[in-house]
């Protein structure tokens, strides 16, 4: 456990975030698919280790017939399709939390397009087993409304595909920026893909590398704007961003301008800075952007907003049900919210004054990371498992340190 005590005032500070996972993890599919390696740039952390290792181990040791994906969702669903067009039969598993997390529209999509895949345990979950080949491709439907990663996992093999691939998309499309992201980085190396929603055409082609460079994860910044959103005086600036990226949670610079923080570009650094006021409401809609969704809590929670959120659908699903996770942290702290629906939640002003208790990440890194911004309102705070940070931001508690908190192992 980990007692995080806020400074009165917080140091200014340069930080260097870590490189995008969602980024890294797509550039590995589309290396190995391209010549079989997987070398490049790639951000410290746990879900891009997980992914270089199965990815490696499905190059150098061919005859494995077990795969384990941990926590990490994004890289089981790629691994289920890039095990698609892989010859041989393996199986693919997870950890316990992995085991509850849906992944039938994927697998009906393989399957329709003629993969040998099968159920381990429960229907519509992993672990699952996939005997791969070559695939003619075709027009398929897919459910979108559960997952992006569903789709990118299908879309990034698809110029393998004898004839390419046409995906249509049935239900609400979930997190939209992501799917937007892989065609982006699919047509920076080489491959035609056509983007008329509801459908997307991937044409059959053949990777062409490029070396783009990996840059800075816009999901990692959104909890120094929180920290920025709440206390005065705040002054951060971040190096590796990209003013024109292609990241969906670019948009947390607009999102939390409402919040009360400035968002000032000075050549290549993105320098943050707290403003008086702000909206006394909050209304956001995360449906394209969830990940975002704890650290906007944690601002409007210390900012003392009343706050309407909605489109939260699949973070009931994440690596914790990351709804209740943050009503179970904010009732612990003092403050009120409740879920009127499943995907919606509703914060409200004030707070009962608390003694600091021990608020559970629910092995969640970005619960851990919200709940400790929100301590320079609220006041000291001990995460139970400060360890799950690794996930995503391996350098997120010294940083925290280099901005004047102190933190106390328990």
């Amino acid at each position: 456990m980990l007692r995080i005590i806020p400074p009165e005032v917080v140091r200014p500070l340069t930080v260097k975030l870590p490189l995008s996972k969602s980024i890294a993890n797509r550039l590995m599919v589309i290396r190995f698919l391209a010549d079989g390696s997987i070398y490049g740039e790639e951000p410290d952390c746990d879900d891009t280790r997980i992914m270089h290792t199965l990815i490696r181990q499905l190059i150098t040791l061919p005859g494995s017939n077990e795969f384990n994906a941990g926590d990490a969702g994004t890289v089981f669903r790629f691994m289920s399709a890039l095990m698609a067009v892989t010859s041989g039969t393996r199986l693919l598993t997870g950890s316990p939390r992995m085991l509850q997390r849906p992944v039938g529209p994927l697998v009906d999509a393989l399957a329709k397009l003629g993969v040998i895949i099968e159920y381990q345990g429960n229907h519509g979950f992993p672990p699952i087993k996939i005997s791969g080949g070559s695939l003619k491709g075709g027009s398929i439907r897919i459910d979108s409304s559960v997952s992006s990663q569903f789709v990118s996992a299908l879309m990034m093999i698809a110029p393998s595909m004898k004839q390419g691939l046409e995906l249509i998309l049935d239900g609400e499309t979930v997190s939209l920026p992501y799917i937007q992201l892989t065609a982006g980085l699919m047509r920076e190396h080489g491959i035609n893909v056509e983007t008329d929603l509801p459908f997307i055409r991937i044409h059959p082609g053949v990777y062409q590398l490029v070396n783009p460079g990996i840059e800075a994860d816009w999901s990692a910044a959104a909890f120094w704007y929180a920290l920025v959103a709440m206390k005065p005086g705040s002054n951060i600036t971040f190096l590796g961003l990209r003013p024109g990226s292609a990241q969906g949670d670019r948009v947390v610079e607009d999102m939390f301008r409402n919040a009360g923080v400035n968002s000032r570009w000075s050549g290549d650094k993105l320098i943050l800075q707290h403003q008086p006021g702000g909206t006394a409401k909050i209304n956001i809609d995360f449906t394209g952007t969830p990940d975002l969704f704890p650290a906007m809590v944690a601002a409007c929670a210390g900012k003392g907003c009343r706050a309407e959120f909605s489109g939260l659908s699949t973070l009931r699903i994440k690596e914790s049900d990351r709804i209740e996770a943050m009503l179970e942290g904010l009732a612990r702290m003092g403050y009120h919210a409740y879920s009127p629906a499943r995907e919606r939640m509703v914060l409200l002003p004030g707070r009962d004054a608390k003694e600091p208790d021990v608020i559970s990440s629910h092995a969640d890194h970005r619960i851990a990371m919200a709940f400790a911004m929100l301590s320079v309102q609220a006041g000291p705070v001990v995460i139970d498992c400060p360890g799950v940070v690794s996930k995503s931001y391996p350098a997120f508690w010294d940083h925290l340190k280099s901005a004047g908190f102190t933190l106390e192992s328990d």
